[in-house]
């Protein structure tokens, strides 16, 4: 079973996101994508450049997977550019049709979905259970919550979303896949906290950087992956796409 986590960033490296899909889509089994635009048109967005019918056109190319969408009521950012209301941003697990999606949910830790001072964008926090080999499992898919010059370390609002998360899963019992960009720094009590009961995927194999080189800032972490007692790990690695500012995460489990 193979599993891939990516901020897609709205499409934005459009062509090569689309060949990403069409070499993966026969050797993975779930997707789990963050920063999804949900239009119609065949077109970027002006201020940031965007895909927007990026949605339809992954869902196209993955035609033997079904999607599951968490997109909260008026969430229509991306970045600091408004999108049309119809338009919107979210996330999406696309998992193989074969896999049954027993339940699904989401919520999202702040008040305000997107500040109007562009000081915060708040986390979202996007599941579904499955079965896989006759085992109960969780998949969660994270977009954590954003803040301004706060170099993704340490602030109460991350303690506190890192808490919430815990909380949730400490709620269901079986195995768990926790995946996403959380927009925190690896060396921080919010990871910890995230690591109690979880094994963090990206400490545990020394990865050095889950950016890519578009990403011209200095630090490179913000993507993990964190598994539970129970998933038997076969193989864990960034891989080298160059299709976001972030990397794709690939992680093969029974």
């Amino acid at each position: 079973m193979k599993l891939i986590s990516l901020n897609i960033w709205g499409g934005k490296i459009h062509g090569s996101l689309i060949e990403f899909f069409k070499e993966y889509s026969d050797s993975v089994d779930i997707f789990c994508l963050q920063d999804i635009l949900f239009g119609e048109k065949a077109e970027f967005s002006p201020k940031r450049g965007g895909r927007v019918n990026i949605f339809n056109e992954i869902k196209e190319i993955l035609h033997d997977f079904k999607p599951s969408i968490f997109r909260t009521p008026g969430e229509s950012h991306f970045h600091d550019e408004i999108l049309d209301p119809n338009v919107g941003c979210g996330q999406v697990i696309f998992i193989r049709k074969n896999l049954e999606i027993k339940e699904s949910g989401g919520f999202r830790s702040e008040d305000d979905i997107y500040k109007q001072d562009g000081t915060i964008a708040s986390g979202k926090y996007h599941w579904i259970k499955t079965e896989i080999k006759g085992r109960e499992t969780l998949i969660m898919n994270i977009h954590g919550l954003w803040q301004k010059d706060s170099d993704k370390k340490d602030t109460p609002e991350r303690l506190r979303q890192c808490e919430l998360i815990q909380n949730f899963l400490d709620s269901h019992i079986g195995q768990k896949i926790v995946c996403g960009d959380l927009n925190i720094d690896l060396n921080t009590r919010s990871m910890e906290i995230l690591g109690q009961n979880l094994v963090n995927l990206v400490k545990e194999y020394k990865i050095s950087s889950t950016r890519s080189s578009l990403y011209p800032k200095s630090g490179k972490f913000a993507d993990y992956v964190f598994v539970s007692e129970g998933i038997k790990i076969k193989d864990f690695k960034v891989l080298q796409d160059k299709v976001s500012d972030h990397l794709p995460l690939l992680l093969e489990f029974e």
